[in-house]
């Protein structure tokens, strides 16, 4: 990027799209901890490093409540740690401000969830659309590179239909939509395709790899489906608050 992260601000439509190299996404000794109800804590995350390259996909597993999904969260500015750093573009976000965050978030970060949270009362189209409107960009700029995102996950066949008009495969294709309308340096998916049937999960996830190497995407995976894992570079394990790498490293 060629200006600090921290003066993102709103622009008329997303960055231009193209091959970016460098360190996307990165975590630097990160902790997160919960207050339960008793008054203890609960120790989520203890020290986990983690750095995902432009065009790198990495699976993040372990088993269910390891804290999977928060990491996920922290790695795209979500949630914040309780301890350490995350850096986004090269750049450190930890500390910056809700408001000053948002934008950044917005442009820099594409997320898919295993529930697609697509809005009923929306078509495909505004619903890829809302990232940017919500980024303030114009409404001609982003009609257009929701139509373009639409097209690239094979649904400009279905630009007007409501969430409930289209099958489980094509709303989830709507949510990577809607995750790739910014031109996100990284795209960080939780069980991308943990609702979906065998041939569904496996269009969506030619898909995600798909789009990952066409936009050198930094793509951070979380999920249960070994399979999906294993197209990835790396493995990662979370286990006991921590990353361990499994096989090449």
């Amino acid at each position: 990027m060629s200006e600090p992260l921290a003066a993102v601000k709103p622009a008329t439509g997303p960055a231009p799209a193209g091959p970016r190299g460098g360190t996307s996404v990165e975590g630097r000794g990160l902790h997160k901890s919960y207050l339960q109800a008793d008054g203890s804590e609960l120790k989520v995350l203890q020290g986990v490093d983690i750095r995902v390259e432009g065009g790198e996909a990495v699976a993040v597993v372990g088993a269910s409540g390891a804290g999977k999904s928060t990491l996920l969260h922290l790695l795209g500015a979500l949630d914040r740690p309780t301890a350490g750093d995350v850096l986004i573009g090269g750049e450190p976000v930890t500390h910056l401000d809700d408001r000053t965050l948002a934008p950044i978030r917005n442009r820099c970060v594409g997320f898919v969830f295993q529930f697609h949270h697509l809005l009923r009362e929306f078509s495909a189209l505004e619903n890829v659309m809302m990232p940017g409107l919500i980024g303030g960009w114009s409404r001609e700029s982003v009609e257009v590179s929701a139509r373009d995102a639409l097209d690239a996950v094979g649904l400009s066949h279905r630009l007007y239909h409501r969430p409930w008009q289209l099958s489980g495969g094509e709303q989830q294709r709507v949510a990577v939509a809607r995750a790739l309308v910014n031109d996100p340096l990284a795209l960080l998916a939780d069980e991308p395709t943990g609702n979906l049937d065998r041939h569904t999960s496996e269009r969506v996830q030619d898909l995600l790899f798909a789009l990952r190497a066409e936009r050198h995407l930094a793509l951070v995976l979380v999920t249960h489906n070994r399979e999906l894992a294993e197209r990835t570079d790396r493995i990662l394990l979370l286990r006991d608050g921590r990353l361990h790498p499994i096989g090449g490293e």
